[in-house]
């Protein structure tokens, strides 16, 4: 069970990070196209609610790795105190 779970661990990672690198496209994207449009007009606050929300998502992600790198080291400190 464990070495599925590493074998998952490595498969999911690149995944999160591609994906968080994407939403920070999107957010870069965000701030330019908002440059671009009159304060406080609706199509600025739609690109804001898009820049929060991709915020939000890699946000989400970065922390659901850290929580999973944490787990994978402790996992792997166990193995090694155990034998």
């Amino acid at each position: 069970m464990e070495k599925s779970f590493e074998v998952g661990y490595e498969l999911v990672q690149p995944l999160t990070d591609d994906l968080v690198n994407k939403l920070a496209v999107i957010v870069g994207h965000c701030d330019l196209l908002r440059e671009h449009l009159k304060a406080g007009s609706p199509s600025a606050k739609r690109v804001g609610s898009i820049q929060e929300i991709a915020r939000g998502m890699a946000e989400e992600l970065h922390e659901y790795q850290c929580r999973l790198a944490e787990w994978t080291r402790s996992e792997g400190m166990q193995k090694r105190g155990a034998g």
